[in-house]
């Protein structure tokens, strides 16, 4: 763990890292001042956030959503309020594959900032508030302290473009 937090705080981690899905030797790390949460590394640059042409949130321990980029803002078709009432994710609604709804508080994050663990993989449909739909495919992972505590959570996206589902948008351009 030493390891992949060194190269985090080191600013080896990258946007091609990101990008490949090199995940396993990614380990996302902050603190909280004032009672919130402080990103290290690639997280804490917003302009480096901004060029990775994928989906990228952060939140809080409470899953108040306090950072994301401009490619999860296409996503969502919406800019989220940073740091408010906005919970788990800045999408309109959330839906399952199947297309119920999903409950914000029941999205991976809120599982991800519950028990420490990393969901991989998992799909979720993104509606704006114009209708429109996408398949996501998220990876969400753990925030920690130094004492690697749990004190938030990064969601890390893409358009799912391996999948066909009927009614969804499945325009390239939206979300890579």
């Amino acid at each position: 763990m030493a390891t992949s937090t060194a190269v985090l705080d080191s600013g080896l981690a990258t946007s091609k890292m990101i990008l490949d899905g090199d995940f396993e030797k990614i380990d996302f790390r902050g603190e909280l001042r004032d009672g919130h949460l402080v990103t290290k590394g690639i997280l804490a640059d917003q302009a480096a956030i901004d060029g990775i042409p994928v989906g990228i949130y952060v939140l809080e321990i409470d899953g108040t959503l306090v950072k994301c980029n401009q490619t999860a803002i296409a996503a969502w078709g919406r800019t989220p309020s940073l740091g408010s009432s906005e919970k788990y994710c800045g999408a309109h609604i959330l839906r399952y594959p199947s297309g119920e709804v999903m409950p914000h508080e029941l999205a991976p994050p809120s599982v991800v900032i519950k028990n420490g663990g990393t969901v991989r993989n998992a799909d979720a449909i993104c509606e704006q508030p114009n209708g429109k739909r996408l398949l996501a495919l998220a990876n969400i992972f753990p925030i920690r302290n130094n004492d690697d505590e749990v004190i938030g959570a990064v969601n890390i996206f893409r358009h799912n473009t391996s999948k066909t589902v009927p009614g969804l948008h499945t325009d390239s351009q939206l979300l890579p």
